[in-house]
C-alpha cells in the first residue's frame, strides 16, 4: 500500500474516533455538573446522547444509577442488567478490538468497566431489588457479587475487593435470617478494611459483635469485643433497628494528560496521552440521624475516590506502553508522509492528534463514598434525618421482623426503604 493510501485511510479512520471522544467528554461534563443540577436534569441531558456500542456500558451504568437515585427502580434495573450482560460478554476478549486499541486508539476498545464497576453493578442491582421489596432478587445479586470478587481476587492486590459489597451482602443475608452467611460476609468486609488499614465503622463493629455472639462464636466475639472496646447490645422485644446506606458526593472524572517520551530510534521526543485523576477535592460529609434525642452519624465503609484511582493505577503501566507504541508509529508515519509531501505530512499530524485521545471513560456518577450506620430504635420511635429535614415512621409500622433498610443519597431528597412503605413514599 502506498504512503498516500495509508495516510488517507488513517485520516478517515480518525474521524469517528474524534466523534466518539466527544461523547466521552459530554458524559464527563454532565457528571461534573450533577451535584449542582441534580439527577433529574442530568438524566434528561444524558438521554440526548446516542452512545456508540463501545461506550454503551458506561452510558447504561450512569443512566442506571441516576434512575436509582430518582427511585425509578424498574428503569434502573433494566439499565444495570443490560450493562451487566455486556460486561460479561466482553470478558471473552475481542482480538480485533485489542489490536485496534493497541495500534490506533484506546477508544476502539469497548468499555467493560473497572474491577470496582464489575462488583458494584451487582451491588446497585441488589439494592434496587431490595428497595422494590424483592429480597430474593437482592440475594441473587449479592451471590453474583461474591462470585465476581472471587474471580477478581489475584491473591496479590485488593483489586475488585469491596468492603461495602461484603457489608451489604451481610445485611441482606441478615434480613433473610441467614445469620451464618451474614457473619461470613461481615468477616470478609472486616478483612478487606484491616488489610487496607482503614477505620472499621461502628455499623460493621456492631454487625460482627452481634452475629458472632448470636452464632455462639465465643472466642471470636471476645476478640472483637477486646479490639473494639465494646460489647454486643441485646435487642429487646420492644426494639428494632435501621440499616442505613448513604451515598455521599460524587467520584471524580478522569482527565487527559500529555507526557513526553524520548524515542531513541527516531531521536525525537514524542508526546504521549494518558488518562489521569486530578487530586481529589472531596470532603466526606456524614448523614446525621436522631433517635430518641440521640444523634448518630453514618461512617465510610468504601472510599470510592480511593478505589477509582487504585483501579486506574493498576492499569497505568500497560496503558503507557501501548500509548508509547502508538505515538511512535504515528510520528514515523507523519514524518515519512511529510518527506514526500509537506501538506500530506501536516494532515497526518492533525489526524494523529485527533485519534490519540486518552480513554477518560468511567462510571463517573457513582458516589464518592459509601457510608453505613445501624441505628437501634424503640418500636414506637421515629427516626429523624437531620441533614434532610425528614422524619421516618416508627419501625413497627414497616416490618414485623423489627429490621428496616434506608437508602439515601446526598444528591437528591429521594428516600428508599425496605420494606417498601407508603408512609416513606409520601415524604418524597
Amino acid at each position: 500500500m502506498s504512503i498516500y493510501r495509508r495516510v488517507l485511510l488513517f485520516i478517515l479512520c480518525s474521524t469517528p474516533l474524534l466523534i466518539q471522544g466527544c461523547n466521552s467528554w459530554q458524559v464527563n461534563e454532565l457528571s461534573a455538573a450533577l451535584p449542582a443540577v441534580g439527577p433529574q436534569k442530568t438524566l434528561l441531558e444524558l438521554e440526548k446522547i446516542t452512545p456508540s456500542q463501545r461506550d454503551r456500558v458506561q452510558y447504561l451504568l450512569n443512566r442506571g444509577i441516576l434512575n436509582l437515585y430518582l427511585a425509578e427502580l424498574e428503569s434502573s434495573r433494566k439499565d444495570l442488567e443490560e450493562a451487566k450482560a455486556i460486561i460479561l460478554s466482553l470478558q471473552a476478549v475481542s482480538l480485533s478490538e485489542n489490536m485496534a486499541a493497541y495500534t490506533a486508539s484506546e477508544l476502539l476498545r469497548s468499555y467493560g468497566g473497572s474491577p470496582s464497576d464489575k462488583v458494584l453493578v451487582h451491588v446497585m442491582l441488589a439494592l434496587s431489588y431490595l428497595m422494590s421489596g424483592d429480597l430474593i432478587g437482592a440475594r441473587v445479586e449479592v451471590l453474583q457479587a461474591d462470585s465476581t470478587m472471587q474471580q477478581l481476587d489475584d491473591g496479590e492486590t485488593s483489586s475488585g475487593q469491596l468492603a461495602s459489597a461484603r457489608f451489604i451482602s451481610g445485611m441482606i443475608y441478615e434480613l433473610g435470617g441467614e445469620f451464618d452467611d451474614a457473619l461470613i460476609s461481615y468477616r470478609r468486609a472486616y478483612k478487606i478494611m484491616t488489610g487496607r488499614n482503614e477505620t472499621i465503622p461502628l455499623a460493621l463493629q456492631t454487625s460482627l459483635l452481634t452475629l458472632s455472639q448470636r452464632q455462639g462464636q465465643v472466642i471470636e466475639y471476645q476478640q472483637y469485643s477486646q479490639q473494639f472496646s465494646r460489647v454486643a447490645s441485646v435487642q429487646n422485644s420492644d426494639e428494632g433497628e435501621w440499616f442505613v446506606i448513604y451515598y455521599d458526593g460524587l467520584v471524580s472524572n478522569k482527565a487527559e494528560a500529555r507526557i513526553s517520551v524520548y524515542d531513541p530510534g527516531a531521536n525525537a521526543v514524542i508526546s504521549v496521552v494518558m488518562p489521569q485523576y486530578y487530586p481529589s477535592t472531596y470532603r466526606p460529609a456524614s448523614l446525621i440521624l436522631n433517635a430518641d434525642s440521640h444523634n448518630s452519624r453514618t461512617q465510610i465503609i468504601e472510599h470510592m475516590e480511593v478505589r477509582v484511582r487504585e483501579d486506574l493505577n493498576r492499569k497505568k503501566a500497560g496503558i503507557l506502553a501501548a500509548a508509547t507504541v502508538r505515538a511512535i508509529a504515528k510520528y514515523q508515519l507523519s514524518r515519512g508522509a511529510g518527506q514526500q509531501d509537506p501538506l500530506i505530512g501536516a494532515l497526518v499530524n492533525l489526524a494523529a492528534l485527533a485519534s490519540e485521545q486518552a480513554d477518560v471513560r468511567s462510571w463517573n456518577m457513582l458516589p464518592a463514598s459509601i457510608q453505613i450506620a445501624r441505628i437501634p430504635v424503640k418500636l414506637n420511635q421515629q427516626l429523624e434525618l437531620i441533614n434532610k429535614s425528614r422524619t421516618l415512621p416508627a419501625i413497627a409500622q414497616l416490618t414485623p421482623s423489627k429490621y428496616a433498610v434506608l437508602l439515601v443519597s446526598s444528591l437528591t431528597p429521594q428516600l428508599h426503604s425496605y420494606p417498601v412503605n407508603e408512609a416513606i413514599s409520601a415524604l418524597q
